[in-house]
């Protein structure tokens, strides 16, 4: 069985292919949980993702594919902490979600200056 994506072929050829039908839906889901409260990161992962996989259609094997999506859906599940600035203390508050917590440890590096995007030195 084919499929093809429903986003516009914008980028050049479809994929057609329920593997990587299927990895790429998991990597949106993973996307959809990380970025829980920011649909303009959800969107853009998605977007971008879909983008390179047209471009690359052609150039990659099936297998490949599928891989680099489910390395990609790994890491936005188990590498990525959301978290929000709280204007009112001026600082980021991170936003744990459970299946994180009992991976082990997480080692939250300071985040960039909401000014100047720089991160600060340790």
């Amino acid at each position: 069985a084919e499929w093809c994506s429903p986003l516009p072929h914008r980028c050049g050829m479809a994929i057609r292919s329920i593997r990587v039908a299927r990895a790429y839906r998991e990597l949106c889901r993973a996307a959809a949980e990380t970025f829980a409260a920011d649909r303009l990161a959800q969107r853009a992962l998605r977007m971008q993702t879909a983008t390179a996989l047209r471009q690359n259609g052609l150039q990659m094997k099936e297998d490949d594919m599928v891989n680099d999506l489910r390395s990609g859906t790994d890491f936005v599940r188990y590498e990525i902490v959301q978290a929000s600035y709280q204007p009112e203390s001026d600082r980021y508050k991170a936003h744990l979600r459970q299946d994180l917590i009992q991976r082990g440890t997480i080692d939250l590096q300071p985040p960039p200056d909401p000014v100047t995007g720089k991160v600060p030195e340790i």
